[in-house]
């Protein structure tokens, strides 16, 4: 069978940067397959009130312009990238993916620093969505709530969706013997406040200095502590960072907004209890009471418990982190999905 050339567009924000090269270290998986990258990044218009969906979309449609001639097909990740991009999917098969549909990310807003939009702001974007879901062959989601959203909010066809996390490269991540004598706690989290930094870093203070030490990675400017190391320059899938989770015990991201969460991934693969909250896609990466525990966004004293309990038993650390590990070999296996991927994206493209 000869090699079916697809365009991969793929959005260079935040996690979406990781996604996209973990999906090319393996694309030596990917038999009869043959992508042809076009990673597009974008920022905010000249005039402030330009949405992304327009500086992305545009991006992308630069971006594809010179290879729709000779390409089989189109995987376009993310739904920002692709709203200008209609013509271009009824021009060729289209793949959509993403991590959260446009109406799950709406009561998100205000988390990213965006405005509220007017009911018919809303209504008319959601039409629009509409008309160019419509035109894809198929469409992959992050996590069961991406996949609910596409069917119940656009009307997209259930056979027509399919629900692929993304991977990451399980060999980076090891589950040490850890003999810490006060167990340490990461928080990985670019933007402090909506990943749910500073709940966590009261809680810290409140109850557990003394009991446990707590490492922040982010890139908000906070300042150390007692009983608290900051971490500004560590980038995603460094050394820096493979080594924090190595040396820690427990995992806890009480984000405020997220589609998904990588870091939670990451930190089962590290062989850590993850303490997380309800938000997004989130839950579907968790068994509740086996791999972590998932809590209602803000609720202070319920992480407060969970985080105190895990830091008194290391015994109950030592198992929820083997059963994540095995969850995150099973399911967030960068080669395996990156195959299970574009096995779909072939079958609905070629």
């Amino acid at each position: 069978m000869n090699d079916r050339t697809i365009a991969c567009v793929m959005e260079q924000t935040l996690g979406n940067i990781t996604h996209y090269l973990n999906l090319r270290r393996h694309e030596d998986a990917l038999a009869g397959f043959a992508p042809r990258w076009l990673p597009v990044e974008y920022s905010a218009g000249p005039i402030a009130r330009v949405p992304w969906t327009v500086t992305g979309g545009l991006a992308a449609r630069r971006a594809l312009k010179p290879h729709l001639k000779d390409v089989d097909g189109v995987f376009i990740h993310t739904t920002t990238l692709a709203l200008l991009n209609a013509d271009n999917f009824r021009r060729k098969p289209t793949v959509l993916s993403t991590d959260g549909t446009p109406m799950n990310k709406r009561h998100m807003r205000g988390d990213y620093g965006l405005k509220s939009e007017s009911s018919a702001q809303e209504k008319g974007k959601r039409l629009l969505y509409r008309q160019l879901f419509g035109q894809a062959r198929g469409f992959v989601g992050w996590s069961n709530w991406a996949k609910q959203s596409f069917v119940e909010d656009y009307g997209c066809r259930d056979e027509d969706v399919v629900v692929i996390p993304p991977g990451i490269d399980l060999d980076q991540f090891v589950v040490p013997e850890r003999k810490n004598e006060l167990p340490r706690i990461l928080f990985v989290g670019g933007d402090f406040e909506r990943k749910g930094g500073d709940l966590l870093l009261n809680v810290f203070r409140r109850g557990l200095l003394g009991k446990a030490e707590l490492d922040l990675v982010t890139r908000s400017n906070i300042a150390p502590e007692r009983g608290v190391r900051v971490y500004n320059d560590v980038a995603p899938n460094s050394d820096a960072l493979l080594k924090l989770y190595r040396d820690a015990d427990i995992f806890v991201l009480p984000t405020r907004a997220d589609c998904f969460s990588l870091v939670c991934m990451e930190a089962l693969a590290s062989g850590l209890p993850v303490v997380t909250t309800r938000v997004g896609g989130i839950p579907d990466m968790l068994e509740e009471g086996k791999t972590g525990h998932v809590l209602d966004v803000d609720d202070a004293d319920a992480l407060a418990d969970v985080l105190t309990e895990l830091a008194e038993n290391p015994g109950r650390r030592r198992e929820m982190g083997l059963l994540g590990r095995q969850a995150a070999e099973t399911r967030f296996d960068a080669r395996q999905n990156a195959r299970a991927l574009f096995e779909f994206v072939r079958s609905r493209c070629c």
